[in-house]
């Protein structure tokens, strides 16, 4: 007679802690919103809302892709200097009279070959990805420098401007391409075998390699990923600005950078939070937006989004030490 023993089943702790470890800044966001809709009655408004789902579309885009590259256990240095050469290239050719839809498709160009030299550089030559994109930020700005000759290039196209003042349906554009792309990043990721294989490199990348994975061909694959996202990045803060500039997007890698780890992904690799990333830039914006409303000076934002991703690094390296399992276990 063969007997069956049936699976313990789980806490409602248990599942809880499951649910906040693959997106655990939901009650830090809800904490930030309640706290500022108390202390900032202009924060609750229905235009200011707007403005931070705004802002966080703009920033999310070159997030995901950046979560895809960390979730490899690699980062890019350049999708900074990406923005500016990409948002230099389409404001330039618009400005010299090409076709609008033309100088965006260039931008778009410009922005994969970044990542493919990226992406060749560190497969091929074998040069550690925090180099080859350090020395892909100087170059790209370089290049971004002396297209513009140092001058602003300064449009006033209408189709370049739907890019980040259009509506769609009442709805602003960037929101709108936000949700596409973050629906796309999720399907890819969980649901297609190229996501998996992602994470296969970042896990153990000599064990994908062995197992018969194109991992040369992935790891391109995704820088070329970042440098259209940052070219789509460069199209959209240019249309905000309606100029191209080599001095744009100075820092913003940063940005892009830390709303993936503050979102829970893994620098070690091999694990991926979509919905982090998006929770992670909707709270970076939010406490920006916050700190705008209650007059708080530009540098302690800049010192609160640098304490947030300490905070993050921190609550990672505790996690390798203290695994949830073994939280479990001790229960």
């Amino acid at each position: 007679m063969t007997t069956v023993v049936s699976a313990k089943p789980r806490s409602a702790a248990s599942r809880l802690r499951e649910v906040l470890a693959s997106a655990p800044l939901t009650i830090p966001l809800l904490m930030v919103v309640v706290g500022l809709a108390i202390a900032v009655p202009a924060f609750r408004t229905g235009g200011n809302i707007e403005n931070i789902l705004y802002a966080a579309s703009i920033l999310v885009i070159p997030g995901l892709a950046m979560t895809l590259c960390i979730t490899m256990g690699e980062f890019d240095l350049s999708i900074g200097s990406t923005l500016t050469l990409t948002g230099a290239v389409a404001c330039t050719l618009i400005r010299d009279g090409y076709p609008s839809a033309l100088a965006l498709l260039a931008a778009l160009l410009v922005g994969a070959i970044v990542g493919i030299g990226n992406g060749l550089i560190i497969t091929k030559l074998g040069v550690t990805p925090f180099i080859a994109t350090l020395a892909t930020l100087v170059i790209v700005r370089g290049i971004a420098q002396a297209y513009t000759g140092g001058q602003n290039v300064q449009v006033a196209d209408p189709f370049l401007k739907f890019f980040a003042g259009g509506r769609v349906l009442g709805v602003p554009f960037p929101i709108v391409l936000a949700i596409v792309v973050i629906a796309i990043f999720l399907w890819v990721t969980y649901r297609t075998r190229f996501g998996r294989w992602v994470a296969a490199v970042g896990s153990n990348r000599d064990a994908a390699r062995l197992s018969g994975l194109p991992v040369d061909r992935i790891r391109i694959t995704v820088y070329v990923l970042i440098g259209l996202a940052g070219a789509v990045w460069g199209i959209i803060i240019s249309s905000q600005l309606q100029r191209g500039s080599a001095i744009l997007g100075v820092g913003f890698e940063l940005q892009a950078i830390t709303i993936v780890v503050i979102g829970g992904t893994s620098l070690l690799g091999g694990r991926a939070s979509i919905i982090g990333t998006v929770l992670g830039a909707l709270l970076i914006v939010t406490i920006q937006n916050g700190l705008n409303l209650l007059n708080v000076p530009p540098a302690f934002q800049d010192i609160s989004v640098g304490l947030l991703l300490v905070g993050a690094l921190a609550i990672q390296a505790i996690r390798r030490r203290v695994p949830v399992e073994a939280l479990d276990d001790k229960r």
